[in-house]
């Protein structure tokens, strides 16, 4: 009854209200339908009066349209077969489509209303409301259906790009978190990275992976039996690591202070060769040695040159005595990339590469050699021909190599074998008389090699004329590109000679990883001619560079176990940045990464950064220019022992002045100045003054120290500029440190005296307000490491802050050209703070008469008796507290009352009680009422303890 009654929408007709109040009834229904609580029973109105005039006229034009529902395209579909009462009720079923006109259609349009929203195309996430759409219109239907998935799918990448953006920001937060907490703990704390490791359990992976590898600071393990950590227990096994690592250490300090005596000399040294002799016998790292071997050979050290076998060639571009000079090769690495000069050095650096592989390739044929005397039958004492001969009849001897390499005999012997380990080896000669030698029976096939052969050797750029090349090229065409039997020895041969097929730069014959960078190397050419040199046949060393960097440290250095490996080729290719980084990622051969940067910054082929302050080590910008973090490696390298070993640490701190020549100005000024930071961090730390700084004696004789003997290795031009970068920069840091002591000292040392009283005024006044009087100073002494005061020699023995300043005086007095550097106001300020500084001591040693005279001597309290003076010992006051020196002056008002008190009260108690006895406690009653006054006038001046107190002690008088 209730649906029937309310809902209107019902089949039965008995309870229809008139015609023309429907809807105000309807309405008037709703409203108090409204104001009712909720009934489940009841139906629930869900559209207003608009609604259902639009929906009564929807219905209305069905209506209307109703007759003709089954018209011609009905007829013609049910003709052709077409199920139409299945396609109508299918497209009823649609979204706001037109129902049939079979059905009840108010009764189907109540339905479709109380349905609607469940229809009706929803938005995908947050874009709004969905469109409205007309009864029975499908192509508005389908359109806002593909605006609705179009918008969908915006929204859905807006929200995965949002989501990108958040997650990596995190990251990068979290990232720079972990370097700038490792830099802190590390430069601050002196926790080790072994430390770090284990607190964060992060692991010693690659250098992209190691926080190490990023950190700008670090420790490695120094002194035992100290091998064990401060965070963990040690093993025999870390403790016996520790100590060869120390033994290494030590053995490299005493390289490093040699060559520092060699600079002072300016002399040459040969760095690298005597860095290999330290770690020469290396049992686990055995390539070691190997590595600076490398470096020698690719910086050219004299005793190389010199050297039997270091074989010498028309090809040489270098006098063959010519020492090594320090930072010789710094203008070209640094400067301009694309300059003469630049790809000079480029080209000497893959000649001194090659020449290595050569000498080290000679090596190998010799071992071989010897271990199959049989095979290879050298006898008697044989030149290299014949050495070379034996060689490859002992590697081509078996079946599968003459298969694989299938070499090719020529006048009995294998020619293309021979002539190209001569090459190998790097006897040029050597192989160019044996290919004269057998010229007549070399194939018509390659009778144009031996000219280009004979050409290109005797070229200093291994340039080929033009024609030549060309009939080189046709025989390569004809004869050996598609030819599968063809010998692979004469296949590299006509590669090397004529550059042929860039793209494809191995062959077969360069098995080993050295005899593929031997083949890189001798195919890179640096003074190529855009003229005459096709795009494809330019290959150059920054081309072998990428290259190498394209394969991978994973290639070279599998699981990390051969880390040496993948070094050696980042040396060949002259990115030294990244070689030293990435052995410094490897927690073995820090130490040894450290050396190397050393070496490499000692000829001039290390790129530092313009800034020191970035946490990473290794930073590359945007031109893909790669740069090491040198002050930061060295100050990470020094800092477990720089406290307790500063004239070690020295010899380190010395070497970061390399790079202060650097062609920009902006960063060889940057590195001078983090080298004269990291010794007064060296000097304040360890606290050796008169060692390291020098002294200077009461009588004013001086002693020089360590530091002042190597002001060259600073880049510091006289004692002047020594003691303002140095000894004045340390007083300044150590002042600022709160340092007092330390601070006066070095200004002493640095001859500003003015600065030296400042301290000195500083001190003492600081410690006018203990109230424990002169005990306390002592101790206080002790706390501030005063009794190592000494480091000048002309304020040693002080035990307190007081002899200290008394001595400061004294000196000053006597000197009259000290004196007269500094200003009368501080020296006034120092000889008041001293009697004040006395009259304290005086009456902690019950001597109140004597304080109260030694007080009243420094003119600043009104003790004389005269109270219209009280306002000028009030504008003295104020002087003396607006210096910066002075914190606060209530303990003298104070004690002062006190002496005035208890020689009040000894009177009092005197057992004599004639008339002078009265003079004098009214003069101190006096005097203590003229103090009062004195303090009131001082009110804002003086701390609010200080009245009570005053008042507390004059109701005594």
């Amino acid at each position: 009854m209730k649906s029937s009654q309310y809902g209107g929408l019902g089949g039965s007709t008995s309870a229809r209200p008139p015609a023309n109040t429907t809807l105000s009834s309807l309405l008037a229904q709703a409203n108090s339908l409204n104001e009712v609580e909720y009934d489940s029973e009841l139906p629930q109105i869900r559209f207003g009066i608009d609604d259902i005039e639009r929906m009564s006229e929807s219905v209305a034009g069905r209506g209307k349209k109703g007759k003709n529902e089954r018209g011609e395209g009905f007829n013609l579909l049910s003709n052709l077969g077409v199920n139409t009462s299945r396609l109508t009720h299918d497209i009823s079923q649609l979204p706001n489509a037109a129902e049939p006109s079979g059905r009840p259609r108010r009764r189907r349009q109540a339905h479709q209303s109380q349905n609607q929203r469940q229809h009706r195309l929803e938005p995908l996430g947050d874009i709004g409301p969905s469109y409205g759409i007309g009864d029975g219109d499908i192509g508005a239907w389908g359109r806002n259906w593909h605006e609705m998935v179009i918008l969908g799918g915006i929204e859905v990448q807006r929200q995965r790009t949002i989501n990108s953006f958040q997650k990596q920001f995190q990251q990068r937060i979290i990232q720079n978190w972990e370097i700038e907490k490792a830099r802190v703990l590390q430069d601050e704390l002196g926790v080790t990275d072994d430390e770090i490791a284990g607190l964060v359990g992060s692991s010693s992976g690659g250098l992209a992976a190691s926080a190490l590898g990023k950190s700008a600071l670090g420790a490695s393990t120094r002194r035992f039996p100290m091998a064990q950590s401060q965070l963990g227990k040690s093993t025999s096994e870390s403790r016996e690591g520790g100590l060869v690592m120390h033994t290494k250490m030590v053995r490299y300090e005493r390289v490093i202070g040699e060559l520092n005596q060699r600079r002072l000399r300016k002399e040459p040294f040969e760095l690298c060769q005597a860095l290999e002799d330290t770690v020469k016998g290396d049992s686990k790292h055995p390539l070691l040695p190997a590595s600076y071997h490398i470096l020698a050979y690719l910086t050219y050290e004299p005793s190389l040159r010199e050297s039997a076998d270091y074989a010498s060639t028309s090809t040489e571009p270098f006098a063959p005595g010519e020492p090594i000079q320090e930072r010789q090769y710094a203008s070209a690495y640094l400067g301009d990339q694309k300059s003469n000069h630049a790809t000079l050095l480029r080209g000497r650096l893959v000649m001194g590469g090659r020449r290595f592989l050569e000498r080290d390739f000679e090596r190998h044929v010799d071992e071989v050699i010897a271990k199959n005397p049989k095979e290879a039958a050298l006898g008697g004492v044989p030149g290299i021909k014949n050495k070379i001969r034996a060689f490859v009849d002992v590697i081509l001897k078996s079946k599968e190599s003459r298969d694989s390499y299938r070499p090719e005999s020529v006048n009995g012997s294998l020619l293309w074998a021979q002539t190209y380990y001569l090459l190998r080896c790097g006897y040029i000669d050597e192989a160019l008389n044996l290919v004269a030698e057998n010229q007549q029976h070399i194939s018509r096939d390659d009778w144009s090699f031996p000219g280009a052969f004979k050409s290109a050797l005797s070229s200093t750029e291994r340039r080929l004329p033009k024609t030549q090349r060309d009939q080189l090229y046709n025989d390569f065409n004809s004869h050996m590109r598609n030819n599968p039997n063809v010998d692979q020895f004469k296949y590299a041969l006509y590669k090397l000679v004529g550059r042929f097929e860039l793209n494809k730069k191995s062959v077969k014959v360069a098995s080993t990883t050295e005899d593929w960078m031997w083949l890189q190397l001798s195919l890179v050419r640096e003074n190529s001619n855009k003229e005459i040199d096709l795009p494809q046949d330019q290959y150059d060393l920054v081309d072998l560079g990428k290259l190498i960097l394209k394969f991978g440290n994973d290639k070279f250095d599998a699981n990390g176990t051969k880390p040496l490996s993948w070094f050696n080729l980042l040396l060949f290719t002259a990115q030294f940045e990244k070689a030293t980084a990435y052995l410094y990622s490897k927690p073995q051969l820090k130490t040894d990464a450290v050396h190397f940067a050393i070496a490499l910054n000692y000829y001039g082929l290390l790129r530092v950064p313009s800034k020191g302050e970035e946490a990473d080590l290794l930073i590359t910008d945007d031109s893909d220019v790669s740069y090491l973090n040198f002050p930061r490696l060295i100050k990470q390298y020094i800092s477990p022992f720089y406290r307790l070993e500063p004239q070690t640490a020295l010899q380190y701190a010395y070497l970061v002045a390399l790079s202060s020549d650097s062609p920009n100005p902006a960063i060889g000024q940057k590195q001078k100045q983090s080298a004269l930071e990291l010794v007064r961090d060296i000097v304040l730390s360890s606290k050796s003054w008169s060692k390291l700084l020098g002294s200077v004696r009461a009588d004013g004789t001086k002693e020089t120290g360590l530091i002042e003997k190597d002001l060259k290795l600073l880049k510091l031009a006289d004692e002047a500029d020594y003691l303002k970068n140095v000894v004045l920069s340390a007083a300044e840091q150590s002042l600022l440190d709160s340092s007092l002591i330390d601070s006066i000292e070095l200004y002493h040392l640095a001859g500003n005296y003015d600065k030296v009283i400042q301290s000195v005024n500083k001190s003492l006044g600081q410690s006018l307000s203990s109230s424990s009087g002169g005990t306390s100073n002592s101790a206080e002494l002790n706390n501030d490491n005063l009794q190592s005061v000494g480091l000048s020699g002309a304020f040693g023995g002080t035990n307190d802050i007081f002899q200290l300043a008394h001595k400061v005086h004294d000196v000053y007095e006597r000197d009259f050209a000290k004196r007269t550097k500094v200003s009368r106001i501080h020296w006034e300020t120092l000889e008041v703070l001293l009697k004040l500084k006395l009259g304290l001591r005086q009456f902690h040693e019950d001597r109140p008469d004597l304080a109260l005279e030694t007080f009243k001597s420094t003119q600043l309290l009104p003790l004389d008796n005269d109270l219209s003076s009280i306002s000028k010992y009030a504008q003295n006051f104020r002087d003396i507290l607006d210096q910066p020196v002075i914190s606060n002056l209530d303990e003298i008002i104070i004690t002062t009352m006190k002496c005035l008190h208890l020689l009040s009260q000894n009177l009092k108690n005197s057992p004599y009680g004639d008339h002078s006895r009265m003079i004098q406690l009214n003069l101190l009653k006096h005097q203590s009422q003229c103090l009062i006054q004195f303090a009131s006038v001082l009110r804002l001046r003086l701390g609010a303890d200080v009245y009570r107190q005053l008042s507390s002690m004059s109701a005594f008088f």
